[in-house]
């Protein structure tokens, strides 16, 4: 009996397999180290709404383009967070640090501000040459600032930023995103001090 619940044991542990761990990436960028002169909207605040993405955008999957245009997901990697709340966190902070707003407010603050900077992305992705040996990563989004009292678009920009990637793979992918991501977020500093003068 005991020779049969050994080989028994050996069967079924022979037929477990190790699921490799998922490596996580985020984006979070270091400190812009921001400072602005404008004052024209030092008295107001600002929400930042939740970003308009597409499904892929909202979910941890990290997905690159071949050369023949098809979308895949890299199967041992993924996002810390989903890239759609990343980039709204970014903008939070990224606005904070640069004092342009008496206040910046999270989308789920109940807290009714002056203005609201709406966001949609519309690129955030990895492509791949025709041989995969080189990449690199598009990020464009249109950032629109709208006047909460009367719901009007005030001002609205599409930011585009490219950037190649080190290496072929999630890890240079993830490092050119934030490297995108910063120059679109100076980007976006340098356009809304410009429209609070």
């Amino acid at each position: 009996m005991r020779v049969f619940l050994i080989i028994l044991a050996l069967f079924f542990g022979g037929c477990t397999t190790i699921k490799p761990s998922v490596a996580q990436y985020s984006i979070a960028l270091d400190d812009l180290k921001i400072n602005s002169s404008a004052l024209g909207f030092k008295e107001k605040s600002l929400k930042i709404s939740k970003a308009f993405a597409s499904s892929s955008l909202s979910s941890h999957r990290m997905e690159y383009m071949e050369s023949d245009h098809r979308v895949f997901a890299y199967s041992q990697s993924q996002w810390q967070e989903a890239p759609s709340v990343m980039i709204e966190s970014t903008l939070l902070k990224s606005i904070r640090e640069a004092g342009l707003f008496e206040s910046v407010h999270p989308s789920k603050s109940r807290i009714k501000s002056d203005f609201i900077l709406e966001t949609n992305i519309e690129r955030f992705m990895q492509f791949f040459s025709e041989d995969m040996k080189e990449s690199h990563v598009e990020v464009v989004l249109n950032l629109s600032l709208i006047d909460a009292k009367t719901n009007t678009l005030f001002k609205s920009r599409t930011f585009i930023s490219k950037s190649t990637t080190k290496s072929p793979d999630a890890e240079g992918g993830a490092e050119a995103f934030k490297s995108a991501l910063s120059e679109i977020m100076m980007q976006n500093i340098e356009w809304l001090d410009g429209v609070c003068r």
